[in-house]
């Protein structure tokens, strides 16, 4: 069955197909392969793919001699059967909506926690990728049950991570943001950070903490020791 609207997989393949890496390419395959299936929408070209590296033994070879090997043979001639045999109707694809981050650096975003007192994040740099744009944040030193309407001190203190060797960065992708409407505020705030502020060198190590609004206040709890 013809892939029906835009060429995304077409795309996607010229995109992120590992050449030369044995050992992703068989990965890639696979993968693109069976969620095509699933979705109904399985391509020639990816089914030929996805059985060559099964019939091949590219598959199998990083489990070859292991003691997994027995369990991934099976799991790939159940990946073969289903390749194989008929598939489900096709379904919609819904069309990709990328995350959109209007924050600008420096700027303060308050954040009521569950048990109702606000803490402040403030805005550091944007991280951009093929899913859209997400915020580099980091936590200030700061907890109360109202923001005060003077805001708060370019030089307070940032909080510092508590575990896994420390650090202040986070990025947060969008997860059940939409269920934080009346929680989460960009307020009509902005410090003035140095250029290099919270950035260092291409290369250099940077620890940024990834989490999603969903788990937030895990975070928060976790990694900052806040209740």
């Amino acid at each position: 069955m013809a892939w029906r609207g835009p060429r995304q997989p077409t795309r996607l393949i010229a995109q992120w197909t590992p050449q030369g890496d044995f050992d992703l390419e068989q990965v890639f395959w696979l993968a693109l392969a069976l969620t095509q299936w699933s979705c109904g929408r399985l391509e020639e070209r990816v089914k030929a793919e996805a059985l060559r590296v099964i019939a091949d033994g590219s598959a199998i070879q990083p489990w070859a001699g292991g003691p997994d090997e027995r369990k991934r043979r099976a799991v790939l001639e159940a990946a073969k059967r289903k390749l194989q045999s008929p598939q489900p109707a096709e379904r919609k694809i819904n069309k990709q909506v990328l995350a959109g981050c209007d924050w600008e650096r420096g700027d303060l975003i308050g954040y009521r926690l569950i048990a109702g007192d606000y803490v402040v994040l403030r805005m550091l740099d944007q991280h951009v990728d093929q899913g859209g744009a997400y915020p580099e944040c980091e936590l200030l030193d700061w907890r109360g049950p109202e923001i005060p309407a003077a805001g708060l001190p370019d030089t307070i203190a940032v909080r510092e991570f508590r575990d896994y060797g420390g650090g202040k960065r986070f990025m947060i992708i969008p997860v059940a943001k939409r269920f934080l409407k009346d929680r989460l505020q960009r307020l009509n705030l902005q410090h003035v950070l140095d250029e290099n502020y919270s950035r260092v060198l291409r290369g250099r190590f940077n620890p940024t903490r990834v989490t999603s609004w969903k788990e937030f206040e895990k975070l928060l709890e976790l990694s900052f020791g806040m209740s």
